[in-house]
């Protein structure tokens, strides 16, 4: 039997680099399927039909529902050119003999980079200044901020990312601390120095907070109304999680009455009418899902993809064997 690898992304073969593919036509038959949105689950059952590995982007990622898998009964592993897969049930696929593989590690610094620089910008108010400078804000607009060196910055979430924001904020003088709900994550952080603590410590601590962890399937607020209200009066957030990582309302709330001096997400969860107040006076900054829209980024997923799709053809020839 012939494996079969299905690859459905917007940039078709240009997704994974031309030797990898050279690499997995040697071991199986490779389509690529060019789709700007998902496909629907009949085109979906068509085109998966004889698939052993879907290699797929979040954007076009099939909706793979106990009906669409039963119809592709020789499909083992799903290869998400991602690293959240929170929107994925992997338990459900498990049921169906699939397994899911990630890319955990691929844009791990340009996220903590876009951290560390949504908490520049806020500092700084630099993007108010160019705002200021173009017209688009009055020309008496504050553009007064602070200096981060010497001030605290707390991390919830100390994996990959969390761990570098923390090396690397080291380097412009903050204190930094942490927090974790996996006690191996925190083990391996405070052996490299980090000073761990709770969470709602770290919040009445910390002049800066910086969400940094992932998301489960059930969607849990780490930073509800309440942890909200343990934020140190002028604090910064900033969020490079999923939005629902924070409770934004208790944010608004919370910047709209000075407690909060500024909001940085790494999404859009703020529209120019009902919360124009907040944009125009620069104290919150979204940016659009961006963080890890980066040159080094995009290669190093690009190759992480090629060989992931490659192991998961080694590792199905050896269930099969066995």
């Amino acid at each position: 039997m012939e494996d079969n690898v299905v690859v459905i992304s917007r940039a078709g073969e240009r997704s994974l680099p031309a030797e990898l593919v050279r690499q997995v036509r040697e071991r199986a038959a490779i389509d690529f399927v060019v789709r700007q949105h998902a496909p629907g689950p009949q085109e979906t059952a068509r085109l998966l039909s004889r698939a052993t590995v879907l290699a797929t982007t979040n954007v076009t990622l099939p909706a793979l529902d106990d009906e669409v898998l039963r119809r592709l009964p020789d499909l083992r592993r799903v290869v998400l050119l991602a690293t959240g897969h929170e929107h994925v049930d992997d338990e459900l696929l498990a049921r169906h003999g699939v397994d899911l593989v990630t890319l955990p590690a691929y844009a791990t610094t340009a996220v903590a980079e876009h951290a560390l620089g949504l908490v520049l910008t806020l500092a700084t108010r630099a993007h108010l200044a160019n705002d200021r400078s173009r017209g688009l804000v009055p020309t008496d607009t504050s553009l007064r901020g602070i200096e981060l060196g010497g001030r605290t910055l707390g991390i919830i979430g100390v994996g990959r990312i969390g761990t570098h924001l923390a090396r690397i904020s080291h380097g412009i003088g903050m204190q930094v601390i942490g927090s974790d709900i996996d006690a191996d994550a925190c083990t391996v952080a405070g052996a490299a120095g980090l000073e761990m603590t709770s969470t709602d410590q770290l919040l009445t601590r910390s002049d800066v907070v910086a969400v940094c962890a992932s998301t489960d399937r059930a969607h849990s607020t780490i930073v509800d109304a309440r942890r909200v209200g343990l934020l140190r009066e002028g604090a910064f957030l900033v969020n490079v999680g999923r939005p629902v990582l924070v409770d934004t309302g208790a944010v608004v709330a919370a910047l709209r009455s000075r407690r909060l001096r500024g909001y940085g997400v790494d999404e859009v969860v703020l529209d120019p009418g009902g919360h124009a107040d907040l944009l125009m006076e620069g104290r919150a900054l979204q940016t659009g899902h961006s963080a890890w829209w980066r040159d080094e980024a995009l290669e190093r997923g690009a190759t992480q993809f090629g060989q992931a799709i490659l192991d998961c053809l080694t590792e199905v020839a050896e269930e099969r064997a066995a």
